[in-house]
């Protein structure tokens, strides 16, 4: 007989607490219906089915299924396996391009992003989640197209590749988001050169033609 009690035994009456036939019968199901939670909880060396989770323990964590979390352990978020299930269930625009990372941050922003939908601030805010900064999009509208607008999108890399994936991405989830009646195009901007200044009271910072230049010699 096995060494490990039944926690449940305590919910039988007296005259078939000492039955082992009943014992085994309740150590069984205990075991598959609570698992570790329950009598196995200490890891006891005669788990019959070692490392096999138990009902009860898989609906503690159903609440991670649906929490993407970016940035957090593995183990307390949704499965990488789960996420498309996750993007299908929630509209959420998806790319084989994206990052696990990349991905969790539109699922977990994607209630809010409901009301934007459609609308100028809605696109800002997608392509700054997708390409890490909101500050690297600005969008124009005109006159003179009603209809149309253009995207500048600033890019800090000058790998061929690498930019014909982020157009890829920015025009597919433009797309996905943008009005049906309208149409864009996309400008990138790409950074030759940064001076990078940080005036105070004491210094006032850098100053071309008076106390900076710029040459080749």
């Amino acid at each position: 007989m096995s060494a490990t009690k039944s926690t449940w035994l305590q919910f039988l009456p007296a005259a078939l607490r000492g039955d082992p036939v009943v014992e085994g019968f309740l150590l069984a199901f205990e075991r598959v219906l609570v698992g570790r939670l329950g009598a196995f909880r200490d890891g006891y060396p005669d788990d019959p089915i070692p490392g096999t989770e138990g009902i009860e323990e898989r609906l503690t964590r159903v609440g991670d299924l649906l929490a993407p979390r970016p940035g957090d352990e593995d183990s307390a978020r949704t499965p990488e396996a789960f996420l498309p299930w996750l993007e299908d269930m929630l509209a959420v625009p998806a790319r084989a391009e994206l990052d696990g990372e990349t991905r969790r941050r539109f699922l977990r922003a994607a209630l809010p992003s409901y009301r934007k939908r459609g609308t100028k601030q809605g696109l800002i805010d997608s392509l700054g989640r997708y390409l890490g900064n909101a500050q690297d999009v600005q969008i124009y509208e005109f006159e003179d197209e009603p209809h149309f607008f253009q995207v500048e999108v600033v890019v800090r890399t000058r790998s061929a590749m690498t930019l014909a994936r982020i157009d890829r991405v920015v025009r597919a989830l433009i797309d996905q988001l943008r009005p049906a009646h309208t149409w864009y195009s996309v400008r990138y901007l790409v950074p030759t050169m940064q001076i990078i200044d940080h005036p105070t009271e004491e210094e006032p910072g850098i100053l071309l033609g008076v106390n900076t230049l710029i040459g080749s010699q």
